[in-house]
């Protein structure tokens, strides 16, 4: 769950947006404001392709991740625990984002950003050869507002 926490984390960024036409990061779509978790994805090293989604559960979809205006972000995280959903505590950390080059650095960490649009936001949090292919696929979380 702890990786789960830190996906999430990792998946907020400051300013991005994404273009109408092509999407093409813009400055008007802010990363400012609640975000909650919504899936992980698993992508493909070797072509794209996206090899399985899966949902959160109830209970994790409760968390949030505030990323505030002054570069600080504060994550309250639920988590079951013998059955029951628990609130597994806040935690503010540092951030940073750059669009341009689709990166966000949180608490010292810099993640690849795979999207951003006014209403959902997606981070790559870990490299991972899951179809066994010895090539590295992107484990990408999805939050949204």
């Amino acid at each position: 769950m702890k990786k789960i926490l830190f996906l999430a984390v990792a998946s907020t960024i400051a300013l991005g947006s994404c273009s109408s036409n092509d999407n093409e990061e813009n400055i008007s779509t802010t990363i400012v404001g609640v975000w909650k978790p919504s899936m992980e994805k698993v992508i493909s090293g070797s072509n794209g392709n996206i090899l399985s989604t899966d949902n959160f559960d109830t209970c994790y979809k409760k968390s949030t991740f505030n990323f505030k205006a002054n570069n600080t972000l504060t994550s309250n995280t639920y988590e079951n625990v013998g059955g029951t959903c628990s609130n597994s505590g806040e935690d503010t950390m540092s951030y940073s984002y750059d669009y341009s080059n689709k990166k966000i650095t949180i608490d010292g960490d810099e993640y690849e950003v795979i999207s951003h649009t006014q209403n959902e936001f997606q981070l790559v949090g870990d490299y991972d050869d899951k179809n066994g292919d010895s090539i590295e696929d992107k484990v990408v979380l999805v939050l949204t507002r």
